[in-house]
């Protein structure tokens, strides 16, 4: 925590990977935690990447990636040399946006940041349904050409940006995006789903392949999207559907979920749903994202408890990895990263609705819920991470 107690900030740094600054594609996997918590928490993650880019500081019409490439030294980027996420990052900061105010009901926030918001709502509208070779959060994987996954979030951020719109009262905006989103939703399953009609495509160029789709594409079976628009027999998970699911914006149909809950339970392997065709490997943070938008109790139950067997008995003795093998049990990389914040993700869905009583901790020097001593997880990990390796 940085500033003073008026205007407190609280910065992140990325663990196990480069050390950046304030990733934005990092705070967005680990901000289920601190919604969770108090949502003012996450807007003390939000504040600094708002202030530097609104001040000026940052010359591109997308959202930054990071504040810096070496914390603590979060000195921007002024020049516009960054790693660009460009669709990846102004969708996180939209929905993050949005979760915020959904939960505070802080009217203001939404109206102070309403311009920087339209701007990047803007680069969505139009890069967002065919993004071309773009990389994502996932950029180990590296870019992706029209990425299904990728698309979902950008259609989502723009349906945030209408319910920004309505709670300013801004209704011309509010229906505006609605529509474009609406519009772009039918596109992106027309372009998205596999021929087999089981899941959407990894992307909008591959046949035959899927991605877990934590955003959302169909695939013309109808039965999974593809990980990208033209990739058919490609699968990816697709976990960006999580956005539409906690701001409630109703933009996928419930087919698509029950299709890519179905081929979810056809493809879990001993430690869970891989995160695309063809590889063994997953995310645990896009798991419980995923787990957190199915409609099938079973499948998210299954979700829970595969991952809690995996710290059980996963033979890499480190703190909570989020990548792992889900033949092996084994971990390739990747440890006591923030994004592991989104292992609460399920409960938040019942935080929106009506945000908990807050109450003062007495660990920690800030406000946060009732529900902070981690009551609720229990009911979805049903105990099963007692003895876990580690």
């Amino acid at each position: 925590m940085v500033g003073t107690a008026a205007k407190p900030w609280m910065m992140l740094k990325e663990i196990s990977s480069d050390g950046n600054c304030q990733t934005v594609d990092v705070v967005y996997p680990h901000f289920p935690v601190q919604l969770y918590l108090n949502p003012s928490l996450l807007k003390y993650l939000l504040d600094p990447l708002l202030d530097n880019q609104e001040r000026g500081f940052f010359p591109l019409k997308y959202c930054m990636h990071d504040l810096g490439s070496s914390y603590p030294r979060c000195i921007g980027h002024k020049d516009g040399k960054q790693e660009d996420m460009e669709v990846e990052e102004s969708a996180n900061m939209l929905i993050m946006m949005g979760a915020y105010v959904k939960a505070s009901k802080d009217k203001q926030f939404a109206a102070q940041h309403y311009n920087i918001s339209k701007q990047w709502t803007q680069y969505l509208v139009d890069h967002g349904l065919i993004t071309g070779d773009a990389l994502t959060t996932d950029d180990f994987l590296g870019k992706i050409k029209n990425s299904t996954n990728l698309s979902a979030k950008a259609i989502v951020g723009i349906g945030a940006m209408a319910q920004l719109a309505e709670v300013v009262g801004n209704h011309d905006d509010q229906q505006k995006y609605r529509q474009i989103a609406e519009k772009y939703v039918t596109e992106w399953i027309r372009m998205g789903e596999d021929p087999s009609n089981k899941h959407m495509k990894l992307s909008y160029n591959d046949n035959n392949t899927w991605f877990m789709i934590y955003n959302t594409n169909k695939n013309p079976s109808n039965k999974h999207l593809k990980l990208s628009y033209n990739d058919n027999n490609t699968w990816f998970m697709i976990y960006n559907l999580y956005g539409d699911i906690l701001l409630d914006t109703k933009l996928v149909p419930e087919s698509i979920y029950k299709q890519q809950d179905e081929w979810y339970i056809s493809v879990q392997n001993k430690y869970g749903v891989p995160l695309e065709s063809g590889k063994p490997h997953t995310k645990f943070d896009w798991v419980m994202f995923t787990a957190a938008a199915s409609t099938n109790a079973k499948l998210r139950q299954s979700m829970f408890d595969r991952t809690a067997q995996w710290l059980r008995e996963t033979p890499a003795h480190v703190p909570f990895s989020d990548w792992a093998d889900t033949q092996t049990g084994g971990s390739p990389g990747f440890v006591n990263r923030p994004v592991i914040g989104g292992s609460c993700s399920a409960v938040d869905n019942d935080v929106l609705p009506a945000v908990p009583l807050v109450v003062r901790s007495p660990y920690l020097s800030t406000w946060m819920t009732s529900r902070q001593l981690m009551g609720d997880w229990p009911r979805f990990w049903n105990g099963n991470i007692k003895g876990m390796a580690g």
